[in-house]
């Protein structure tokens, strides 16, 4: 295995952890590592955390731009033929890389996705799901191009790329301030097979600052939603159908109150005027209905 590989690590007022994913970045048990972090304009300590690394990391400190600018920035910073994303409240175990490694070195898979383990801020084990996707090779990209998928992709650190899938990703949309995985995921699938494994790669940390993961409530929803389908409709014709999807979703959440960046509403109004006559009376009745249902819960909740 002689593969170079780039961990970008996305950093944003994380001092208290950004360091563990350094450390667990620089403990990997795979040699040929180049490890990247970016701090979208931190405000507390971590510029000084990250420094405190000096050489043994490439440090990129940039004006506040949200999660996708971000990942540009490492992205254009790094050479390797596997690139791994990490949150800077996460941790990789110490084989991971080395594990991806292994799983790309067949050369018709691009991508690898793993499992995640659920832990609290002190790194105590979360009550997580159940695990419902076996390990092994996946080629989605029908099922995708139909507006299915039978794989649901984890989280940034869970996410592995080959260079070659990912410059036909990059850039993200810099309207997607926060979540920037959900940009990559679906087009990954749709463009190239894979492999998935159930193996707990990675330790996700949960706790208040991270709501978005479990949260059904985050005000930042419909900013999401939009701007990811916004996005990747203009890019990758062959996930309209999911576009669709996640286009009525945006439109229910910001009708029941998720506030909307004026750039995400000019881009949500481009896209309703792009859609088909059929499409747009499908979309207007499912917002309609999602609109209602909200409601309903909300009456329901006061009851």
């Amino acid at each position: 295995m002689n593969k170079s590989v780039s961990i970008i690590i996305d950093n944003y007022n994380y001092q208290d952890y950004v360091a563990a994913a350094i450390e667990s970045a620089l403990s990997q048990t795979y040699q040929h590592c180049e490890i990247i972090v970016v701090d979208d304009g931190s405000t507390d300590n971590s510029q000084d955390v990250i420094r405190s690394f000096g050489s043994k990391i490439q440090a990129i400190f940039k004006r506040n731009g949200g999660q996708a600018s971000a990942f540009n920035a490492g992205f254009s910073a790094s050479t390797g033929d596997i690139v791994c994303f990490l949150d800077s409240d996460d941790l990789f175990l110490p084989t991971k890389v080395s594990r991806v490694v292994e799983i790309l070195e067949q050369s018709s898979r691009q991508w690898c996705f793993h499992h995640l383990r659920w832990v609290d801020r002190a790194l105590a084990p979360v009550e997580m799901p159940t695990n419902r996707f076996s390990t092994g090779d996946y080629d989605l990209r029908d099922e995708v191009r139909r507006g299915g998928s039978s794989l649901t992709p984890p989280a940034t650190s869970g996410l592995a790329f080959t260079r070659n899938l990912l410059e036909k990703l990059m850039p993200i949309p810099e309207t997607v301030r926060i979540t920037a995985d959900n940009y990559l995921k679906l087009p990954a699938l749709l463009l190239a097979p894979g492999y998935y494994t159930s193996e707990q790669l990675a330790l996700q940390r949960l706790h208040p600052s991270n709501f978005y993961t479990r949260s059904k409530g985050s005000t930042n929803r419909a900013n999401v939603e939009l701007s990811v389908a916004c996005g990747l409709d203009s890019k990758f014709p062959g996930l309209r159908v999911h576009c669709n999807r996640m286009f009525v979703s945006g439109v229910a959440l910001s009708l029941l109150g998720d506030k909307v960046a004026p750039e995400v509403a000019d881009q949500r109004n481009a896209y309703f005027a792009s859609r088909t006559p059929a499409e747009k009376v499908s979309m207007a009745t499912k917002v309609a209905y999602r609109v209602m249902k909200g409601i309903g819960r909300r009456v329901a909740g006061r009851g």
